[in-house]
């Protein structure tokens, strides 16, 4: 009996012997590493790193083969880092970051980044011609337009007398120099719509105001605004938890009902000026403002007043939610 239990356990000892083994993974060999994630030059700061990674991604390549040339601190001038993208609004406000050149095979590519590298763009020329196209499918895409209902009225150089491109808007800093651009004016269903765009088509913004509302003060201490186009765009500030602003579109935040009574005041009404702020000499006194900008020559009685607050506040809200 024994003799053939020895039998049995060598038998097992030599087959497990002869058996292929476990090839050890690249997990075990490099338990520390990520295979998947970039292996990045050392030394690179935080900026420099997610330049390099989205070049990388963008060009298919390993972040090993792309070198810095230069990186530059900048102080870039709204929420975009400096490169407009047409369609997309940015906040102006100013960003401290880095314009960072990398190398590829002897050719070149720009990036503006923030601080830390949390927000990086790649600066990608484009003609300065194609920016009407461009404007006529952001204005469509904005109120629900076919392109094919707007058009270009004109298109007329100038001189703006400061870089929020002459259009100010509340807790916006507007540097003092002067800045060549265009100031294209475009037609649909016969309302006009003004865009003011820097010289090589960088900064486009909308010029056709028809709403401004700010709330300021009370015990929960707001400093909120509002700024709405004509053309749908939309942008505010929140001073205290968001000083950098946030953007919308009327496409993504009314609806069908709510674009329809805009368009009706904006219609009917002229220029109207509501203040319902707390008496003066209230203790924490909120103040609430809001300016409207018709079309019409009609006033609003006070169950209207009550109702375009309402519609502002209820954007406000859609637009931080």
């Amino acid at each position: 009996m024994k003799k053939y239990l020895w039998t049995y356990v060598l038998l097992i000892w030599i087959f497990a012997a002869c058996a292929p083994q476990p090839q050890p993974t690249e997990q075990s060999l490099l338990p520390n590493d990520d295979a998947s994630a970039p292996q990045l030059p050392a030394g690179m700061t935080p900026a420099q790193s997610a330049a390099i990674t989205a070049l990388s991604g963008n060009l298919s390549l390993s972040p090993g083969q792309i070198a810095v040339v230069s990186t530059e601190s900048v102080e870039w001038r709204d929420g975009c880092l400096g490169v407009q993208k047409l369609g997309v609004m940015c906040t102006q406000a100013i960003v401290p970051g880095y314009k960072i050149i990398l190398e590829v095979n002897g050719e070149q590519y720009e990036f503006h980044t923030d601080e830390d590298g949390s927000a990086v763009v790649q600066v990608v020329d484009e003609v300065f011609g194609s920016v009407e196209v461009q404007i006529i499918d952001q204005l469509a895409s904005n109120l629900g337009l076919d392109e094919g209902d707007v058009s270009v009225v004109s298109n007329s150089d100038i001189e703006f007398a400061d870089t929020c491109l002459g259009v100010a808007m509340h807790n916006v800093v507007c540097a003092e120099a002067v800045t060549s651009g265009k100031i294209i004016i475009l037609e649909a269903n016969g309302v006009q719509y003004e865009y003011h765009v820097n010289n090589d088509g960088t900064l486009v913004q909308p010029a056709t105001l028809a709403l401004t509302w700010t709330r300021e003060g009370g015990i929960a201490g707001f400093c909120d605004s509002l700024t709405v186009f004509l053309s749908g765009e939309i942008y505010g500030n929140q001073c205290k938890s968001q000083p950098n602003g946030t953007m919308g579109t009327f496409a993504n935040l009314l609806s069908d009902t709510e674009r329809d009574q805009f368009n009706v005041w904006f219609k009917e009404l002229g220029q109207v000026n509501l203040d319902m702020s707390d008496p003066k000499g209230v203790s924490d006194r909120m103040e609430v403002k809001l300016a409207f900008y018709g079309s019409g020559n009609g006033t609003l009685g006070n169950t209207d007043q009550q109702e375009l607050l309402l519609w502002v506040q209820n954007l406000y809200q859609k637009l931080y939610s």
